[in-house]
């Protein structure tokens, strides 16, 4: 309990136990509040190393210590007690604000301290990059009362929490949830599951424990449990059936949705959909939430009609609340935060398209492709409407609405990758023609050349898939050196543009191969032994290619034998040679004359000899 006389008007304050480096990030970063508000910043040290507490000392007001007891609001709750301000604001020591000027603005005004409590956004980062994040409202701020405590030995709460609330437009970043490897992110997990089943025990009414439990499960992925306690608790919080039950109840129908959607239960899922969108006991955020979800069931399962009308409801309320931060903040929750993010929205957009093009309806695709952010540093797409798209192009080739979209795929380094890799995979199923009207689809797009380029590599290896036998080695290397500067011209091309000069240029394993048969067709008048080694490493590069490999292996073979009884005996190679050429002649006649059980009687006679002699079917080759 503070009841403390209030010399300021806002304490900052943090629990300190971890590393030096991001301590000293998370202190500097309150630096600014510190300087422009009447303001004091408080450290509990609840274990900090020598060195971290070095570095508190040169930024903290005042340092306490508390000793670590396994229980997050005891340890909030002697934080509170130690406040001055008025206002309370607290901050993890692995968070640092990005940027302060919402929260200055805010204390700067008059009457901020009518407010009971509020927050700002943790900004989650999803990838060590920080490419990739989530924004999730944390309630981090409170007026200091006698009343005024923490609640849950993990996860917890400020109470009350009633009165005027104000969430700021400031965001705290945090890499907390990127774990190095699965190990780190279960150990985390497992720490706190206990302490959350302890809760339940102790206070099973209150919805917040399942609730983080739930999200703990995920984090773990233990999908099946996690759907049990999200499907208990939704069925709880129909006892009392107030407001706060009810957004408690949106959130456990996601997390059962998104339990479901993992397991790949999809009838579950879809039943659990329509009974909600028949009679909905949950708001429009959780429901379009789980919209999306079943879209993915439905359109994975073909059902067009069903996954149109939840992509539809899910666009409705997309428009409705994505940009309305107070309602998404009273409907929303750990599993529904994310409902409008960009690749949920976009892989809506794909589906609706995908379905549209299966119907020979261009319309969505017109009215979609515009809106998916081509430039965004990491954006993904269904693989569905890849494919789609590039069967459109088989069937039809250049058709402007494939065009436009198609001339997208070469804003990035990474969209042109994509859809090249996505050809190469449907290439050994289509026919010429269609590999031909997917290379004029591209007709007047940035990446018109290179396509017509990787598409030709294509029908070329389609065509050596297609010969079974080689007669001539030196047709077979004439062939298989065009195919050689075929790639090698298209890498140079694909690396020449869409990439800096530091970015990695990783070979395609077209290239890989049309690299390696030329330095075999360099050592192979040179060192046997090399070129052998060489020729073995190809295979598995591409395996429309295994054949003529295969054939260049036993021609290689061959010719060297040859090569070798020439050397050793010119004179028997040059009568045996000519020999062939005899016998070749007469089986001919023989052919000629119908004659052609004697002819093949006769030729098996010869290569009989050849194999006797030099273990070759002929001199040749």
């Amino acid at each position: 309990m503070n009841n403390k006389p209030k010399t300021k008007l806002l304490t900052i304050s943090l629990l300190c136990c971890g590393r030096p480096e991001t301590t000293e990030r998370c202190l500097q970063s309150l630096m600014p509040i510190r300087e422009a508000i009447d303001s004091e910043i408080q450290v509990v040290d609840t274990g900090c190393s020598p060195e971290t507490r070095a570095v508190i000392e040169k930024y903290a007001d005042e340092v306490f210590e508390f000793e670590w007891c396994n229980d997050f609001a005891k340890a909030r709750n002697f934080q509170l007690d130690q406040a001055n301000g008025k206002m309370f604001l607290y901050i993890d020591d692995d968070e640092w604000f990005l940027d302060c000027k919402y929260i200055i603005e805010f204390f700067q005004q008059p009457d901020c301290t009518t407010y009971n409590i509020g927050g700002y956004f943790q900004h989650n980062y999803l990838d060590f990059d920080g490419k990739e994040y989530q924004d999730i409202e944390v309630c981090r701020m409170c007026s200091v009362t006698p009343e005024t405590h923490f609640v849950g030995k993990i996860h917890e709460y400020i109470e009350p929490s009633y009165g005027r609330a104000m969430f700021m437009d400031a965001k705290a970043a945090h890499f907390g949830y990127v774990y190095a490897t699965e190990e780190e992110n279960i150990k985390h997990s497992m720490r706190n599951v206990p302490l959350l089943r302890e809760m339940m025990e102790e206070d099973p009414d209150n919805l917040r424990w399942p609730y983080q439990l739930a999200q703990e499960l995920k984090a773990i992925k233990q999908f099946d449990e996690m759907y049990d306690v999200c499907k208990a608790a939704a069925e709880k919080s129909l006892i009392k059936n107030d407001s706060d039950d009810m957004r408690y109840r949106g959130s456990f129908i996601c997390g059962m949705a998104i339990a479901l959607h993992q397991t790949d239960k999809n009838k579950e899922l879809e039943e659990l959909y329509e009974t909600q969108a028949k009679n909905p006991t949950i708001m429009e955020l959780p429901l379009a939430c789980l919209a999306f979800y079943v879209s993915t069931a439905y359109f994975n399962e073909q059902k067009n009609d069903e996954c149109l009308a939840a992509c539809n409801y899910y666009l409705k309320i997309c428009d409705k609340l994505a940009n309305n931060k107070a309602e998404m903040f009273i409907q929303g929750g750990l599993f529904s935060a994310d409902t409008f993010d960009t690749t949920k929205v976009n892989m809506v957009y794909c589906f609706i398209m995908t379905i549209g093009m299966e119907n020979d309806d261009f319309g969505p695709l017109v009215h979609y492709y515009r809106r998916i952010a081509w430039d965004s540093p990491i954006v993904r797409l269904n693989r569905g409407f890849i494919v789609m798209l590039l069967k459109k192009c088989s069937e039809l080739g250049y058709k402007k609405e494939l065009r436009d979209v198609l001339n997208k795929f070469f804003t990035s380094s990474g969209f042109r990758d994509m859809i090249e890799f996505h050809i190469d995979k449907v290439a050994p199923d289509l026919s010429e023609q269609e590999l031909e009207n997917i290379a004029a689809a591209f007709k007047t797009t940035e990446g018109e050349k290179e396509i017509r380029l990787y598409i030709d590599i294509r029908l070329l290896e389609k065509q050596f898939a297609g010969i079974e036998y080689w007669v001539s080695y030196d047709e077979l290397i004439e062939a298989l050196a065009n195919y050689g500067n075929m790639t090698l011209t298209w890498q140079q091309m694909h690396d020449s543009w869409l990439l800096d000069e530091d970015d990695d240029k990783p070979l395609n394993h077209s290239t890989k191969l049309g690299q390696g048969l030329q330095q075999f067709i360099a050592e192979a008048d040179v060192d046997v032994t090399a070129s052998l080694k060489i020729l073995k490493n190809l295979f598995g590069f591409r395996p429309a290619m295994t054949g003529a490999l295969g054939e260049l292996s036993r021609l290689y073979t061959m010719r060297i034998k040859i090569r070798d009884a020439k050397r050793n005996d010119p004179d028997k190679f040059n009568e045996m040679y000519k020999l062939e050429e005899t016998i070749l002649a007469q089986i001919a006649e023989l052919d000629a004359a119908g004659r052609s059980d004697e002819a093949v009687a006769t030729y098996k006679q010869l290569v009989g000899i050849l194999q006797g002699s030099y273990g070759v079917d002929t001199l040749h080759i």
